[in-house]
């Protein structure tokens, strides 16, 4: 029954920010949205990379810390905003921007593992 409730997590999580969605945007301003986008989506990967590097890891383990680094921000962030007394819309759009945009740099992380 657990494992049950357990799978559906993730979809529940996804109709849950798509419930919450508008699409105006974010209440606050649009540049700290893009800024935390680019931090999520191009720093923090670009971070593992040289942690990865710099500890001499390779193969799978390299490509592991890009992967996880370059990964969408989880669902389960708004439903923590919101239980949090958060920015619930803000949040929800920020995911859902954020996997959207993942679809993009994802690759791009990939190949660059890959190639490294």
């Amino acid at each position: 029954m657990l494992g049950r409730l357990g799978e559906a997590a993730v979809a529940l999580g996804l109709l849950a920010v798509g419930a919450a969605l508008k699409m105006r945007g974010t209440s606050g301003s649009h540049g700290a949205s893009c800024y935390l986008l680019a931090v999520k989506l191009l720093a923090v990967p670009a971070a593992g990379l040289l942690a990865a590097s710099s500890l001499g890891l390779s193969g799978v383990y390299f490509d592991t810390v890009i992967v996880f680094g370059a990964l969408p921000t989880a669902t389960s962030a708004y439903i923590l905003a919101v239980r949090m007394g958060g920015d619930g819309p803000g949040v929800a759009w920020l995911v859902s921007a954020n996997t959207l945009l993942a679809m993009l740099t994802l690759p791009v992380w990939l190949t660059i593992a890959l190639r490294y």
